[in-house]
């Protein structure tokens, strides 16, 4: 885990002092380190990617950063008030989804972000797998605590599908459609899944996780023959690599400002804005929940979320989840 520490406080540091240098010594006594701990900090920082420009009688100066999911790099985006205010970040961890639901027991604040460079075990809908390689794309998961009842915890998945939508236009330029129930699409194809998780009582929601997988800067080969057809990422639509850091700093921006205007106002303007960015209205679909299958025409979507499908004999059929094709 990475959460903050003397390297992450060195960098930050560096970063504020711009085109000025620190000296090691002005380092090892601001954090009370010797200066050959400084150098090994500064190596470290090499190591996975920064560059420095350094003179011997004038110390340090930072140059470029990577594209790492450092708590010092998402810091220095953040613009929020709360959401990603606190955060663990990690390497490599199984699922930032089981992660966070561990950190719930500690109490952790509304609006803690667990990231991972890498999934070993990520989580999709339905129990399936989601492809999470390393250094490639933004894999984490979102706490809140909304003061609602379960039955409302689909319209959270619907906020974060929003705030995908507006990140990705914002920092790409491109304008992506949001797919029923919880994909955002670019080009026809899947670059992004959430996955709501919570744990509650019959009347009220003790949390909620959100997690969010978004393919970013994966090439054809990071992705499974099986899912070409229906699945890309950023880079390969752009033809060009996105920052992945600038781009989770506006997700959670765009969430933090849906998730307030749900607490304000109620469901009802996210719910309008979605279903003007849905790809799947309009279109004939073939719904699969379990053994239930529906086909028909996708016609609304409703104030709780769901599906509707007027069908060949002309009812309406409500889906409330489901694999659409």
């Amino acid at each position: 885990m990475r959460k903050g520490g003397t390297e992450e406080e060195i960098l930050s540091l560096l970063r504020t002092s711009g085109e000025k240098y620190l000296s090691g010594e002005a380092l090892s006594k601001k954090f009370k380190v010797s200066r050959t701990a400084i150098w090994k900090h500064i190596h470290s920082l090499i190591d996975q990617g920064y560059v420095f420009e350094s003179h011997t009688n004038l110390g340090y100066r930072l140059l470029t950063a990577p594209d790492l999911l450092l708590p010092a790099e998402i810091e220095h985006a953040l613009s929020t008030k709360y959401i990603g205010r606190e955060l663990y970040c990690f390497n490599e961890i199984g699922s930032t989804n089981d992660m966070a639901a561990r950190l719930t027991e500690k109490e952790v604040p509304e609006g803690t972000v667990v990231t991972a460079e890498k999934q070993t075990a990520g989580k999709g809908r339905l129990g399936r797998t989601w492809i999470s390689p390393e250094k490639t794309g933004l894999w984490f998961s979102v706490i809140l605590r909304p003061k609602i009842s379960p039955y409302h915890s689909p319209k959270l998945t619907f906020i974060a599908g929003l705030a995908v939508h507006d990140a990705v236009k914002k920092v790409t330029g491109e304008d992506p459609e949001l797919k029923w129930p919880n994909d955002v699409l670019l080009n026809g194809k899947k670059i992004c899944g959430i996955l709501t998780e919570m744990k509650a009582e019959m009347d009220a929601v003790n949390y909620l996780i959100i997690g969010i997988g978004i393919n970013v800067n994966l090439s054809k080969n990071d992705l499974p023959e099986s899912v070409r057809a229906r699945a890309t990422s950023l880079k390969i639509e752009l033809q060009k690599e996105v920052s992945r850091v600038k781009l989770l700093a506006e997700v959670l921006k765009c969430l933090e400002e849906y998730y307030d205007l749900f607490k304000q106002e109620g469901p009802e303007p996210i719910i309008r804005k979605w279903k003007r960015k849905c790809a799947t209205l309009g279109k004939k679909v073939r719904i699969q929940s379990g053994s239930e299958v529906i086909e028909g025409v996708a016609e609304d979507i409703d104030a709780d979320c769901s599906l509707l499908i007027r069908l060949a004999d002309g009812t309406v059929k409500k889906a409330v989840t489901g694999d659409v094709n």
